[in-house]
């Protein structure tokens, strides 16, 4: 089975977000991630809090492209 943490920096890359980020809008402390890097396994609730927060990212950095084009 691949580790959340696994999972969730490929789907943080896919979406062009940085997972810092999600961790941060999330509200889950960054010391988290970097104990999650070093081999302490994420619980399956907090992976779905960074999990919604990537996608929240994903979809306010893509609005924010779309407001820089129509302005240009």
């Amino acid at each position: 089975m691949t580790p959340y943490i696994v999972s969730l920096i490929k789907l943080s890359s896919e979406k062009q977000v940085q997972i810092l980020d999600a961790f941060k809008l999330s509200g889950v402390p960054t010391s988290t991630y970097y104990r999650a890097v070093k081999g302490a396994e994420l619980k399956h609730q907090t992976a779905i809090k960074i999990e919604d927060a990537i996608y929240t990212l994903q979809k306010t950095s893509t609005r924010n492209g779309q407001l820089a084009k129509d302005n240009q």
